[in-house]
């Protein structure tokens, strides 16, 4: 059983915190949230090892970081081309018969939970995302079980690529992986939930804690009925 990690461009990362952070600082985002996520998955007992799918330079030295494989998908590769393209490398050359996707950033998955969902897997386990529309697991043995998605409403299409395979899915909710981070609330929630993960230390250093910090305060204050 393999892992698969895939990682987009960092400069083009989280879009959707364009508004509160920097591109610079989205960049050194998702950097901490890879570092969480790779840590988590290199310490699972039930893994042979994990695959980092970029074309960035970044996924070099992680790579180097963490002692994983790294493969580098075709150019005009989209997410579920390059999840592909890496579930074939794996099953060609490290002789996988399985495979865990995660993505980069789900920075609260915990090791123990991953590895009780590996003793528990069959042939398709998929874990949505706190609100059931996007994937943030997939674990398919073999590797081509079914199709990829992972368009961001992924959960549904994934269920039913895997009963139209004659497979009935795990499907296990999972508090560490419900939270992957998209907004400024996402960001506030993983402070609160995880103060000690690289991703919140980051958060706090860079000043972007105290910033979300002050902007809930300004908040506040500018309710009708507040006080100072």
């Amino acid at each position: 059983m393999w892992a698969i990690v895939p990682l987009k461009t960092f400069t083009q990362a989280k879009q959707r915190l364009a508004a509160v952070l920097s591109e610079e600082e989205r960049r050194a985002l998702m950097l901490a949230m890879a570092r969480d996520v790779l840590g988590a998955l290199c310490q699972c007992e039930g893994l042979s090892g994990v695959l980092i799918a970029s074309r960035t330079q970044e996924a070099d030295a992680l790579a180097a970081a963490f002692n994983t494989e790294r493969f580098s998908e075709s150019p005009q590769a989209d997410l579920p081309a390059t999840l592909a393209q890496a579930s074939e490398y794996l099953t060609r050359h490290l002789n996988a018969r399985g495979i865990m996707v995660v993505p980069a950033d789900v920075p609260l998955i915990d090791p123990a939970e991953i590895d009780q969902m590996l003793q528990t897997h069959d042939r398709v386990t998929l874990v949505p995302d706190s609100e059931n529309i996007g994937t943030n697991c997939l674990i398919a043995s073999p590797p081509d079980s079914i199709p990829f998605v992972f368009d961001g409403k992924s959960f549904k299409p994934h269920v039913d690529a895997a009963f139209a395979a004659g497979i009935t899915p795990a499907i296990i909710p999972s508090r560490s992986f419900a939270l992957d981070i998209d907004t400024a609330d996402d960001l506030r929630a993983l402070l609160a939930l995880a103060p000690s993960t690289q991703t919140a230390t980051f958060l706090v250093k860079s000043g972007i804690a105290q910033r979300l910090q002050a902007t809930d305060n300004a908040a506040s204050d500018a309710r009708p009925g507040s006080t100072s």
